[in-house]
């Protein structure tokens, strides 16, 4: 028997009401979070006895005051914080919470709607006519074809989520967690179609001769037909970095569209550094740059705070590194789709990085 009845529950609420009850919980809960669930499977009566025997110690009457039963829902929330956690309105120091930020979409209009996940709806413009649709974490714009002014929408994600927009020419992009992208309703005939971003997304384009496909990213622009890439260009990284999986594409400096563009071939890297404005080219291995869409971390070569910065991003969390000289350390590391709590464990574990969690925050010691 590892659970609590509902009698149970309202007696161990009674005895929490004391402050005095509150505060020995809270502190043998600290002391010996590390009973996890597996050990309260096997041995329940062990852990129990285990902390009872730190509280008698201390404590004489505590035992009188706790009846038999609380040797299983004790255990049960030593092991997972989640009673102190109850009593004390969420507010435990050691829980640590992403936030759930909602995505927006801005008409042309300037009103701005919120895109529910979990729920489809349609997009209309204006003028009440149908322009989009909205399914899941997807929207598609096929049916903007009848719009025939040039007018703009703009997807933006927080931190911690992805979405995928089909645009109108069928041009598919996925975008990632912290990513903005501003684009036309519907292209015009006769321009190139052009799109901006800021943030992270990969782009399948369409194959359009007559109109060439062009990111912009500020002072930096990459130029297609039909091909796919990823591009990297958030505000706080000093590099944009544009990836070819397929096709070809060109990179073009602010001033010198279409003059003097540099091309890349597929599986070559293109870094524009923000502080130079050079433009530097290497081969690479396209997976470690794609991999975020199927919910992966890949780390190749990256400082820990650069990793601590994508962490943040892909969480939605909030990192305090307090040690600079290990900011400045250069590490490798792989995770496949897990909770943060085991991307800091991992670090905590092989490379003894210390941390602790206080109101909602992650401070590197």
């Amino acid at each position: 028997m590892n659970t609590i009845s509902e009698d149970e529950l309202v007696i161990l609420k009674k005895w929490l009401e004391n402050p005095d009850n509150q505060s020995i919980l809270e502190s043998y809960v600290k002391n010996y979070h590390d009973l996890n669930m597996a050990l309260l499977k096997d041995n329940v009566d062990e852990a129990y006895e285990k902390v009872i025997g730190h509280i008698e110690k201390k404590e004489k009457p505590v035992r009188k005051l706790v009846p038999n039963w609380i040797r299983y829902s004790a255990a049960v929330v030593i092991g997972i914080g989640l009673m102190v956690q109850y009593y004390y309105s969420g507010k435990s120091d050691t829980t640590l919470v992403p936030k759930d930020d909602v995505i927006t979409l801005e008409l042309d209009n300037g009103t701005i709607q919120t895109i529910n996940t979990g729920q489809s709806k349609v997009v209309k413009n204006a003028e009440g006519n149908i322009v989009g649709k909205q399914e899941q974490d997807q929207i598609d714009y096929a049916e903007a074809n009848s719009v025939k002014e040039l007018v703009y929408n703009t997807l933006s994600l927080p931190k911690g989520k992805t979405f995928r927009i089909m645009l109108s020419d069928g041009t598919a992009v996925n975008m990632n967690a912290g990513s903005s992208l501003r684009f036309p309703v519907n292209f015009a005939s006769n321009e190139s179609r052009r799109v901006f971003l800021t943030g992270e997304a990969y782009f399948d384009v369409t194959k359009d001769k007559e109109r060439p496909f062009i990111v912009n990213l500020g002072n930096l622009e990459v130029e297609v037909l039909g091909t796919e890439f990823n591009v990297s260009s958030y505000s706080e990284d000093s590099n944009i970095e544009v990836v070819l999986v397929e096709g070809a594409v060109h990179l073009n400096t602010k001033g010198e569209l279409e003059e003097n563009p540099i091309a890349l071939s597929p599986g070559q890297r293109g870094s524009y550094s923000r502080d130079s404005e050079n433009i530097k080219i290497d081969t690479v291995n396209t997976n470690i740059y794609t991999s975020w869409m199927q919910g992966h971390l890949v780390f190749r070569e990256l400082t820990f705070d650069q990793i601590l910065r994508k962490l943040e991003r892909h969480y939605n969390i909030e990192i305090l590194n307090t040690n600079t000289e290990l900011g400045k350390v250069v590490f490798n590391a792989s995770f496949n789709d897990v909770k943060i709590e085991e991307v800091l464990s991992f670090f905590n574990d092989t490379h003894k990085i210390e941390y602790e969690i206080d109101n909602n925050k992650v401070i590197i010691k």
